[in-house]
């Protein structure tokens, strides 16, 4: 067993202890911004960057883990810079049925209350899109994604809400996502692309 796959076993074991008819988003440090929304012009510093790491993985690999780190870093556009506001991304995300969270479990940490704290996430229970804030703008966009959840566990009428949820990011603020754990830049103006991507994580 690999273990990223005994990771997400564990998380998974987590996730199901709380209850089901409560939205209680998991938030872990090492999947802060790792599969981020950014906005469109950083596209080529991504590419770069995905091709650095993967170099690095490859003569840093031992055994089931790595010798070196490699720290993505901030955008050289980042999305504080487009002035996103908080409201009408909320608005967003519940037009197409996210459920607003009142709380974020920090694992091994706290319950935190998302009134009270600059980050907000919307989502569902194997799905939960998270952003920070300043003031009344959006600082980072990142998701959440239940990698261990099989495709028979997210509805059809959730999955295709997601996908348009991505959609619409792609259109309306022109921002692409970047999995850091795949190595894979989305371009979120694509359904194709988008479908393929959420496929391969529920399969």
């Amino acid at each position: 067993m690999k273990i990223l796959d005994f990771f997400r076993i564990f998380k998974r074991k987590i996730a199901s202890k709380t209850k089901r008819n409560t939205y209680l988003p998991l938030s872990w440090d090492d999947d802060y911004c790792q599969i981020e929304i950014v906005p469109a012009e950083n596209r080529e510093s991504i590419e770069n960057r995905i091709t650095e790491v993967k170099i690095l993985a490859d003569q840093s690999r031992e055994g089931l883990g790595f010798t070196e780190i490699f720290e993505v870093g901030q955008m050289s556009i980042t999305t504080f810079s487009k002035e996103i506001l908080t409201e009408p991304l909320s608005q967003l995300l519940t037009n197409y049925k996210f459920e607003k969270a009142k709380s974020i479990n920090y694992v091994g940490y706290k319950i935190a209350n998302c009134e009270t704290t600059s980050t907000k996430a919307f989502g569902f229970s194997n799905f939960t899109i998270f952003f920070d804030t300043e003031e009344e703008f959006v600082k980072h966009i990142w998701l959440s994604i239940n990698a261990t959840a099989s495709r028979t566990e997210i509805s059809r009428e959730q999955f295709k809400l997601i996908k348009d949820a991505l959609y619409s990011l792609g259109e309306e603020y022109e921002m692409v996502l970047a999995d850091w754990n795949s190595f894979q830049l989305i371009d979120l103006r694509n359904r194709n692309q988008i479908d393929k991507y959420l496929n391969g994580y529920w399969k």
